[in-house]
This record gives structure tokens, sequence and C-alpha cells, in this order.
């Protein structure tokens, strides 16, 4: 076998183009100039954030709507400190990033010194995080590292990796072997065991009345129309977590919404719950309580699931088919016989319509922008394709209860709510599906100040997304929380900062608003402008407190009740 010479930033980058990974996130620092010089020379996207955190979140909102694991480098010492904190949300969100972090030569990394320069100990850190870390000691060791990498990543649950390497060893040369292709040294997506199957076809055919509970890998395993598909051959209700928004347009005549009146009824009525792409999150009572717990003696849980490991966490199941989703979901499309729509469906729908239209006659107008008005108003002016990135804590909430769910990609870490991870998440969005589709971010000022910056990474690449920002000058969340407990605020509240201005001050569009009659218009001009826009919405700085926001209930339901459960109150 002839033996290839080449740097070891050379070779990273052959690994993963090899991987179908597309984009290397890295600011330009010189501990991962090689790399990116191959990267560049390779066709591959390379794209340097403000912050190595937004690094890991970009490439995280790239594998949301792509499926593909992308890569993410660190400088040594702070550098690789600024990505723990994201590679910490994309464990908790399950989305696989190879992340690579440079750090001193292994002579300084182990020595008993104190004062080093750019020093700090951090693979025992993203060990504790990560479902793989290694440090890379020789460029001879890069192969293995990278395709264990891959492998552990990709395996059962996604999830991040961490591969640490001397700083001057990615312009290291070494005779490397032919590369061996990722079918080699990994196993492919399986299918679903016939036995499995068998045992599905038997629950299924003693259902009378199941439902359809979908959640975020729907969406990460690109198998939304499968979904569907499956869901109108069973005839039943079809709900999503938080994290599964979107994955069916919420106008299909068998989507609920789960936190209405009338998907708590199809849940408590149920005789068998399909889980398909979700662990039966907090959010939705673990599956085993609130509605859960009626009827819970004669419901049957089947769950389709990537890992065994996975299964039954949460609550019991009655039965595990385990294998890739996509796979899985065609076994069971061919294997099902058509049903009759659910009778009660349409009372359902009715009973969710009117839940929305109350929702919206009750929302309070003191001669300001209610936010729940801004999402009402916002839903009528961006476009339908659009991918829709989540970020903030209460403006979550306004936009599940008013920004109607028609596309089928909404971008949300519903299990950490990472504030702040939303821009750069939709940065990495918008660079994974070009320009031709509209990307949109809808966030609460506070989430945008984390990493405001990033706007200037989208000027500088040229992306037309859509940021609208709900403005309320304040930590929502927190606002409501200290009126309540200390009757006034500390530090929650900001100053009047004109955006919009800052927007136009990168090279990019902006315009401010605060009038229900000016959204449309303004996200309009945003979308045509085929620049990085913001539209900055003024809206009730009261609203956070005065009133209950969306879904409070149903939040207070899920916050306590597992520890009741098991505790008692």
């Amino acid at each position: 076998m002839v033996a290839m010479r080449m740097s070891m930033g050379q070779r990273i980058v052959e690994l993963l183009k090899q991987e179908g990974v597309r984009a290397v996130f890295s600011q330009g620092d010189i501990t991962t100039r090689d790399v990116l010089m191959h990267a560049e020379r390779a066709g591959m996207l390379t794209v340097g954030p403000r912050h190595e955190a937004c690094a890991v979140f970009a490439a995280m909102g790239f594998y949301a709507v792509t499926g593909r694991p992308q890569a993410a480098f660190g400088a040594m010492g702070p550098g690789v400190a600024n990505l723990l904190p994201a590679v910490v949300a994309a464990s908790r969100e399950y989305i696989p990033v190879l992340v690579f972090g440079a750090r001193r030569h292994q002579g300084a990394a182990h020595a008993i010194r104190r004062g080093q320069w750019l020093s700090a100990p951090m693979e025992s850190l993203f060990a504790q995080i990560c479902k793989f870390a290694v440090v890379v000691r020789h460029p001879a060791e890069i192969d293995d590292a990278v395709q264990e990498g891959f492998r552990r990543a990709v395996s059962g649950t996604p999830g991040p990796v961490y591969i640490e390497y001397d700083s001057a060893m990615h312009i290291q040369e070494w005779d490397y072997p032919a590369l061996v292709s990722p079918s080699r040294y990994r196993a492919g997506p399986q299918h679903a065991s016939e036995t499995a199957m068998r045992s599905a076809m038997e629950l299924f055919g003693r259902s009378a009345s199941p439902v359809v509970l979908a959640g975020e890998a729907v969406q990460h395993r690109r198998c939304q129309s499968l979904l569907v598909s499956l869901a109108e051959k069973l005839g039943c209700p079809v709900l999503t977590t938080f994290a599964g928004s979107g994955v069916i347009a919420a106008g299909h005549p068998q989507a609920l919404r789960f936190q209405s009146e009338a998907g708590q009824q199809a849940i408590a009525q149920s005789d068998l719950v399909l889980a398909v792409g979700t662990c039966f999150p907090e959010n939705t009572n673990y599956g085993r309580l609130q509605a859960f717990a009626a009827n819970q003696a004669q419901r049957k849980v089947i769950v389709l699931d990537t890992d065994l490991a996975a299964v039954g966490v949460n609550r019991p199941v009655d039965l595990a088919v385990v294998g890739d989703l996509e796979l899985t979901l065609r076994q069971l499309i061919e294997a099902l016989p058509v049903r009759a729509v659910h009778p009660r469906l349409p009372e359902w729908k009715n009973l969710q319509t009117r839940e929305l239209a109350a929702a919206v006659a009750a929302i309070p107008d003191r001669g300001t922008l209610h936010p729940s008005r801004m999402m009402l108003e916002a839903r009528q002016a961006v476009p339908d394709d659009s991918t829709i990135v989540l970020d903030g804590g209460l403006t979550i909430f306004y936009q599940h209860a008013f920004f109607e769910k028609r596309g089928a990609d909404f971008v949300y870490g519903a299990h950490y709510s990472h504030l702040g991870c939303g821009l750069p998440q939709a940065v990495g969005v918008q660079l994974a599906q070009g320009r031709e589709r509209p990307v949109c971010l809808i966030t609460g000022d506070g989430a945008l100040g984390f990493h405001f910056m990033e706007l200037e990474t989208a000027v500088r690449h040229r992306l037309p997304l859509v940021v609208l920002v709900n403005d309320d000058r304040a930590l929502g969340a927190e606002v409501a929380a200290h009126m309540n407990h200390i009757g006034h605020t500390i530090e929650v509240r900001f100053s009047e900062v004109r955006y919009d201005q800052m927007m136009i001050a990168m090279g990019g569009h902006g315009e401010l608003v605060d009038r229900a009659q000016d959204v449309q218009p303004a996200i309009r001009r945003a979308f045509a402008s085929g620049k990085t826009a913001l539209v900055q919405v003024r809206t009730d700085p009261q609203a956070s407190y005065l009133e209950p926001h969306p879904f409070a209930t149903a939040r207070a339901s899920w916050i306590n009740a597992d520890v009741e459960d098991r505790y008692g109150r």
C-alpha cells in the first residue's frame, strides 16, 4: 500500500469530507490554519464565528436541517474553554458535533507549573460531557481518533465528541495510508427486527384509539414526510413535543397541539401511544403523568428509537422498535393497513380551533403591542416555507401559542433551552440550506444579546437571514418572578437599545416597529432586502407579569410533577 505524505490538518479535512462534513466552524486561529487552508481548497465552507461557542451552535443548526454532523474547532486555552458551554447544549439536545481542541505541547500540558500562558486542562472536562474524548499525541493517531469520533457521535443516541491535539501538530506531515470508507469502519443504518415489527402489528391490530407523539429526531433524520404518511395510514391524532414542533403542519386534519385541551383529551382516551423520535421529555410529562395517567393500565406504548439504552428510561414501554428511524418508519408504513380516521378527530380539531380563537380574543390591549399579537402578525408575513429558529424565554411560549406551525423545520433546543444559541444556530441553518430557502430567527432581546455579533458573521457570509426580536427591554420570565416575589425588579431590565441601527451599521437591513399594523410590512421588506435583516419589535414590557404567559399552566404541570410523583408534595 502506497503511503501518502500530508499534514495532519489535510488528513483531518479528508477524514471529515468523506463523512459528508460540509462546513468547518472555526475562528481563523493559528492553531487551525492548516485545517482551514485544506478545507478551503477542498471546497468546504469555512466559517469563522465571533465566539467559539457559536462554532458549536452553528454546527448544531447545520445538523438540525440536514442530519449530517459538522465540525467545530477551538484555539488552545480560552478558545477551547469557550467551546465547553455549547458542547453541554449539544449533549443535552442529542446533537452530534465533531469538536476539535488545540492545546499547548504535551510537554507543557503535563508539566507541573503555575502561570502557564494559554493553558488549562480541558480533556477531562469534555470527557464528562461528550460521548467520547481523546488526546491525539502523534499525527499517526488522527485516523483512529476521527473514526472513533464519528462511530460514537452518530451511534445510539447522537451526541458530541471531543478530539484534542497539540497546537503545532496539525502542520506536521506524516505518511498516511489510503482512506478507509465510513461503511467499513462503522455500522450503517439498521432495520428493526422482524420480531419487533410483528409485535407492533399485533399491538396496532388490538388498538381502537392510537395516538402518535413525534419528537425532534423526526426532523433531524429528515423523516417528516414519512411521519405524515404513517399518521395518515393510522388515521389517528398526531401530537408533537416542543422540540418536534413543525414536523407535521398545524393545519393537517390529524395534528393536535400537545398543550391544548383537545390534545390532552386525545392522550387520555388513547389505548396505544406510538412515540417516534422522542424520549418522552419532561415537557410531555415524561409520558406517564397528567393526561397520560388516565387510562394508564389499558394503554400500550411503542417507541421507535435508535438506542437500546434510551428505551424505558422516562416511562415503561411495551415494545421497543430499535433501528434507524427512516428505515423503521418505512417498515411500519409498508406493513400497516389503512385505518379509518379516528371518529373524534373532527371534534378535537374544532375544540382546538375554538381554544385558539378564545386565546386570541383574550390578548390584552394596553395601547402597546403585546408579544402575542406580534406573533400573530409575524405569521402572516414570514414565508410559509421558511425554516424557523427559536430562542428566548417567554418569547418561545408566545410563538408556540400564536405562530402557526406551517413548515416542517422549527429549530429549537427544547430540552436544555440554552439562551443565546438561536442566532448562531440560524447562521448554521442558513449556511446548510443556502440562500434560496428563507430562514427566520424569532428571539427575545435578552437571548439576542448573548451573541449579537454573530450578525456580523451572517453579513460577512452574505446570508439573507431575517431576525425578529421581541423587544420588551427585559428578561421576561425573570421580570415576572421578581415582581411576584420582590415587588420590583433587580437587574433584569435593559436600556432601550436600537438593535435595528446596529444591524444597519454592520451592513444589513434594520427596522424598528412598535405598532401591530407595521409589523407585517416591515417583515416583508426584511425578506425582500436579500440581506441579513433585523426587525426590532417593541412590545409591551408589562406583558410578562400582568397576565400568565401562554402555557403557564402546562409548564407548571411538568416543572415539579416528576418530583412530586416520586416523593410527594
